[in-house]
C-alpha cells in the first residue's frame, strides 16, 4: 500500500494523462449506408447515400470498398459529396461491375471531424432476388493526421430486394 500521497497524486495525474491521450485513439469513424433497405423493380434505379462520422476526430482522408452482387445489380455512377477531393491513384477509385467492387477514395481539406455524406452511389437492379451491399471493413480506411486507420469494424450493408412487377418498389430512383 502506497502511503505518500504525492506518490498517489503523480500516479493518478499519469493514469489520467494516459486515458486522455488514448481516448482519440479508441474513437472509430463510422460509416453508414441510406437507406438500409430498398425493394425495387428489375432493372430500375436506386440510391444509396453512404455517410461518414469521425466521432470527434479528425479525418483526412477515407476510402471506402463496398461489395455487392453482380449477377443482382450493377453499378450505375458515384458521386463525391461537396468538399471532398477525389485521389486519382491507381486502385484509389474501382469501379468493378463485373466482380461487384467498387472503391472510393477523397480527402478533406482541413479535415473532418463531425458526420457529413461522403458520397452517392446509384445501382441498377438486374433481376429479381436479394442481395446485400456491404462495406469490406478490412480493405476501407479512415485516416487521421497521423496516417493512422481510425475506422470502425462494425458492419454496413443495404439489404436490397428485387421484386417484380407485382411487387411494389419502393426507393427507386
Amino acid at each position: 500500500m502506497i502511503n505518500n500521497p504525492s506518490k498517489i497524486k503523480s500516479i493518478l495525474l499519469a493514469a489520467i494523462g494516459a486515458m486522455l491521450v488514448a481516448a482519440p485513439a479508441l474513437a472509430a469513424t463510422t460509416v453508414s449506408f441510406s437507406p438500409v433497405n430498398v425493394s425495387v423493380a428489375p432493372n430500375r434505379d436506386f440510391s444509396v447515400t453512404i455517410a461518414v462520422n469521425p466521432q470527434g476526430v479528425k479525418n483526412y482522408t477515407v476510402s471506402l470498398e463496398l461489395r455487392f452482387p453482380a449477377d443482382l445489380i450493377q453499378l450505375k455512377s458515384f458521386s463525391f459529396a461537396d468538399g471532398w477531393m477525389p485521389l486519382s491513384q491507381p486502385g484509389y477509385n474501382t469501379v468493378d461491375n463485373t466482380n461487384g467492387i467498387l472503391v472510393k477514395t477523397a480527402g478533406y481539406t482541413g479535415g473532418l471531424s463531425e458526420a457529413m455524406v461522403f458520397g452517392t452511389a446509384v445501382f441498377t437492379s438486374k433481376q429479381s432476388g436479394n442481395s446485400v451491399i456491404t462495406l469490406n471493413n478490412v480493405k476501407s480506411q479512415a485516416l487521421d493526421g497521423t496516417n493512422a486507420n481510425v475506422i470502425s469494424t462494425a458492419p454496413v450493408q443495404v439489404v436490397v430486394n428485387v421484386v417484380s412487377v407485382g411487387g411494389a418498389p419502393q426507393g427507386g430512383v
